[in-house]
Order: structure tokens, then sequence, then C-alpha cells
């Protein structure tokens, strides 16, 4: 679907932007601006800034940052087109569609999902009536999946051959270049392409609005020596560390319920839903990532973990501990005996017994602290004081006073130790978690000056830098006199920085279709290095204007002396560019070859020299003085 341009431009300036992340993240005034703790990477200090004038957000910690749009196209991994049809739906505003695509970069990525889409019912189809899915329809018997839960997980089979989807995908006529980006097919040493997944269990992996963003294969022929398992590669519009697989599904009541439950494998999730335990999601075999984690916190913050019961699964449940703990959830576990997993367990036993394992889930200290028995740390002193200090390390990660205190009176009471003790360990941990927290901010902010200072490298004078600097900042509070006052007599090319360069030739384009807020200009900016520049720019610390903080009042009184301030500046720049190119061209003199060089080079100082004095004078720019 194509939305024309004028029906974005309208969703763009009718959503309030403050209201939208408002929905999602917990803002509060500072200033001009809102802040919170960024949806986007785990921190204790908010460094999340929403500009309700400018329209537009920007992370100083991990430098996420845009408009309303890519707000949701980052917090809901969804496409462009998807995040204009929600916040169209919200403002009552009806779609139409154009069959002119809005821009290559927003076009591509509804383009992969379609590739995807399909692959997906290339794979199904084959499961459910092809001769060659027998194999795969016999696998899913044996494992007790129905029909019906085929379908509603969208499962399918590879063939074995060798060119059996790609012929598919060149009868469909997609491109094998975006099919190959994607993970689907791979290509010969020869030139040519074949099939990824050959001989494989499909599992479609789905984005939280139900697109199909990847896939993972599980081979048949246990004879084969090739990998039990294969993934769709990350890309464009699939990651794995943010994707938790099942969630589409299962979104709806880990909300009713407030619970997830989380496993490890995809058959853990599809056995589960079958049986009626449907608040399950699985982190597909990897270690449970903080990106994963602040997915699931959109639904719940209350998560039941249930890995595999031997060494493996035990150590990806006691990393999990930690990610959850440090993003406020009330961590409990689970621990199937025999060595079963979910989907074995409720296929022997029953929903009915599987439900009992759930509701008797041991907390994470209790969990914890059994492993350690069973590991015999116990049996020794100086093990038993370091195991111990493990678990006060755990209570340290909770921002919940109070819990915390409740925790350390639980150790106390089960190892008969002295509270005080415990108390004074706990604010030493808390104390080292403050500095290693203070470590990264601080990291965070030389980064994000590092950003500034490395543009400021590739230019040949600081002075200039800094000039270009103002000038941008100053556009990007978009002011259309102050844009004119700039453009008029400083063309983009001008800017001898290339990010500069790249920002100013956007906000030219954007002044000449008469549209310059900060959001559109942000919008417009396809270069993520460039945007985050301009981001950190616009939101920063250096911000010019201080009429934020004035009364309303004085706003106008302060608009003049901003407009004075763009004249001074623009003034300035372009005296520096009259000397430098001055400074030049006597260089050039000294080693011109032959008298009409250099006296070319000597009639065009004596105009610079009379531009420079017109200038000056404010003959030649009357604005200015």
């Amino acid at each position: 679907m194509q939305i024309p341009e004028h029906q974005i431009e309208e969703i763009r300036s009718s959503t309030d932007i403050v209201d939208l992340i408002s929905g999602f993240v917990q803002l509060r005034k500072r200033g001009r601006n809102f802040i919170g703790l960024c949806p986007f990477h785990n921190e204790k200090t908010p460094s999340f800034t929403v500009s309700p004038e400018k329209q537009i957000y920007h992370c100083f910690g991990c430098h996420a940052g845009g408009n309303s749009f890519k707000f949701l196209m980052e917090y809901k991994n969804i496409s462009f087109v998807e995040s204009v049809q929600e916040l169209a739906e919200n403002l009552g505003i009806k779609l139409e569609e154009n069959s002119a695509p809005n821009t290559e970069e927003k076009s591509e990525f509804e383009e992969l999902y379609e590739i995807n889409v399909i692959a997906a019912k290339y794979f199904s189809n084959n499961l459910l009536k092809s001769t060659g899915g027998e194999i795969a329809r016999n696998y899913f018997k044996d494992r007790k999946i129905k029909t019906k839960t085929n379908t509603t997980f969208g499962l399918g089979y590879a063939l074995p051959e060798w060119d059996s989807l790609l012929h598919h995908l060149t009868e469909s006529k997609v491109n094998l270049q975006k099919a190959k980006d994607i993970g689907l097919i791979d290509e010969k040493d020869k030139g040519g392409f074949y099939d990824k997944y050959r001989g494989r269990t499909i599992f479609p992996i789905f984005s939280p609005n139900g697109r199909v963003i990847g896939f993972g294969g599980r081979v048949m022929n246990k004879e084969e020596k090739t990998a039990k398992y294969i993934n769709s590669p990350e890309s464009k519009i699939y990651s794995k560390r943010k994707t938790l697989y099942g969630l589409f599904h299962s979104k709806d009541e880990v909300r009713r319920l407030d619970k997830a439950i989380l496993v490890e494998g995809y058959m853990d999730v599809i056995s589960l839903s079958q049986s009626g335990v449907k608040n399950v999601v699985a982190s597909s075999g990897t270690a449970l990532t903080e990106e994963q984690v602040l997915l699931l916190s959109r639904f719940t913050k209350n998560i039941v973990v249930n890995f595999d019961s031997d060494l493996a699964g035990q150590k990806a449940a006691t990393r999990s501990i930690e990610v959850l703990l440090k993003n406020g959830f009330d961590v409990k576990l689970i621990s199937l005996p025999n060595g079963e997993d979910p989907d074995s367990y409720i296929n022997k036993f029953g929903t009915e017994e599987f439900n009992k394992q759930v509701e008797n889930a041991k907390d994470f200290l209790e969990f914890q602290t059994e492993q350690f028995y069973n590991a015999g740390v116990f049996d020794d002193s100086k093990k038993s004081a370091e195991a111990i200090r493990e678990l006060v390390k755990y209570v340290a990660l909770i921002e919940d006073e109070l819990k915390r205190n409740i925790l350390i009176k639980t150790i106390s009471t089960k190892f008969q130790l002295r509270e005080k003790l415990l108390e004074k360990e706990l604010d030493s941990v808390l104390e080292l978690n403050k500095k290693k927290d203070s470590k990264v901010e601080f990291r965070n902010e030389k980064k994000n000056a590092k950003s500034i200072e490395v543009l400021q490298g590739d230019t040949e004078s600081n002075s200039s830098f800094q000039f270009e600097k103002e000038l941008i900042k100053l556009m990007l509070e978009g002011s259309e006199e102050i844009i004119e006052n700039i453009l008029d007599y400083i063309h983009p090319d001008d800017f001898k920085n290339k990010t500069f360069n790249q920002i100013a030739t956007t906000i030219e384009k954007c002044y000449q279709k008469n549209d310059i807020t900060t959001s559109a200009i942000v919008g417009s900016i396809l270069d993520e290095a460039t945007k985050t520049t301009a981001l950190s720019l616009t939101l920063g610390e250096e911000i010019i204007s201080d009429k934020w903080n004035k009364k309303k009042d004085d706003v106008d009184k302060i608009g003049l002396n901003h407009l004075q301030k763009t004249k001074d500046i623009v003034r300035k720049y372009r005296l520096l560019m009259i000397d430098s190119q001055i400074k030049s061209n006597d260089h050039k003199m000294v080693v011109a070859e032959n008298e009409n060089e250099e006296m070319k080079l000597l009639r065009e100082n004596m105009e610079l020299t009379l531009q420079r004095k017109m200038i000056l004078d404010g003959e030649g720019n009357s604005d200015l003085i």
C-alpha cells in the first residue's frame, strides 16, 4: 500500500508526539521538553528527550531518535506504512491509496515483508498438501501437533531439492537478491542461487503485530551432517535480539493474565499453546536479551521462566534472572522433573499438571539457592560465603527498596546470618552498581560528544566548523525567517563539513516544499548517522535560544534577538569564507606559473576585498547590520 505524501504530512502534523510516546513511556516535563527512561535500552537516569515544539524525540544514551512514525516503527517493530496506518486510525483519518511509492526506503520494507509472505505460503502449502511434505506431516503428528495448530502458527516444510523455493520465487517475480538478503536463498560460488532451507520443517517468526519477519528450520534427516536448526539472518526487518517467538499469538493472553511463561524452543510454545497455556513465549534458544525483555515489558512485568533442566538450560535460566530483575520484573522459575521440557511434559501429564508447576513456581532467590545446594556449594564455608554474596548481588538489581529489604530478611533467616551484615554487603553492591552505571552514562555522554568532535576533525578550520554548527542548529529551530536569512546568503554546498552539508541540503529541500518543521526535516534525513547528529544538535544541551524558559509575553522580543543572532552569524561566516579564499589566492599567487594566472587571482582578491568592505559597511547586505 502506498499512501499519498499529503496524507503522510497531514498525519504527522496532526499527531502530538508527547501524547503518543506517553502511552508507552512515563514522561515528565523539564524545561521546554519532556524526559523519561529510554524504551530502547536499559537505563536508570533519563536520557530520553521528547520535544513537543519540534515533534521529535532523541535518546542521548543509545542515539535512537526521529519523529512519530519512527517511534512507532522502532517501538513496535513495524514498517513505515504500518506506523502511518496506526496513527491515521488514532486520528480518525481515512487513508487514500497512491500507486506511486513514497520513498525507496519505505517501499523496500514492504517488499521484504511480501517476499516472506510468499515463502511462508509456499512452505505451508508443502506441509499441508504436497506429496513431499508427508515426512513433515508425520513428524508433527508424532509430536501430537494438530492440523489446526499447524495453520495457526503457519508451520511449513521446505522440500529437499536445491532449487524448489528458488523456482517458486522466480515464478512469483521476486527480487532474488533481496530474497538472499533475508536468508531464504544463498548464492553459489560460480553464480546463481540455491535454497537455504532444504528438507526442514519451517517455523515462521512473526513480529508482535503479525508480520512474517523470519524463519526457523529444523532438519528432518537425522543422518544429514548439518545444523539441527538454522534461522534467518539479521536483516532490515528481523533482529533476533529484539524478537520473542510466539509473542504475536500470546500477547493478548499475557496482558489478560498479567503473566508470561518464558520457554526455550518453538515446539515448547506450540505444544503449550495447543494445550491451552497460551501466555507463552520463547527466546528461541538464545540467552535472554535486554531488547527482548524491554519488548515483553510492554505486556507484563510478571514472568515464569522455564528452561530445560540440563546444565545449559539452568545456566540460561540463571542469566535470564539478572536481565529480568534489572528491568523490574517479578521473576519466578520452574524446573520440570526427569529432564522433561514443556513440550514433552504437557503431552505426558496434561495441562492441569503443567499449570500446577506454574502455580508452584519458586521465586528467583529460592531457585538460585536450590541450584547452589544441588551443586554442593554449601558444603564448603568459603564457597558458601561467595554463594550468599551472589544472592545479595541479585537482590541489589531490584529497584524497589521495600522488596530488597524483605529479600535480605529472607536470606538472613534462611542462613541464620545477622541482617546488619547482609545490609552492609548489599550497600557495597549497590554502591558498586551505582559507579558502574555512572561509568556507562559517562561513556554515553562522551560518545555523544565524540560524534561532534569527529565531525569537527573533518574540517580545515575549527572556526568554520563552529559557525557551520551554529547555522545548522539555527535552521533546525524550524523558523522560516531564520532559514531564509541563511539560505539567501549561504548555499548548502558552502558547508565544508560533509554531515552539515547533508543536513543543510535536506533543510533546503524541505524549505522548497514549504515544510520546515523540525519533525519533517529529521524525518527526511535517510542516513542514520546524519540524523543522529541533527537530533543531538537540536535537542542537545547547547540549544541556542533561551526563549523556551521565558514567559509567553517575552517570546516575540526574544525571537527578534534570535533572528539578530542569525544575521550576525551569517555575516561573520561570510567574512570568514572571504578571508579564507583571499588567503588561498595569496598562496596560489606565490606559486603561479605565469603573469596571467597571477593577475587573475589578484583581480579576484580585489573583488573579494570589495565584497568584504560592503558586508562590513552593510551595503552588500543591509539586513545583516
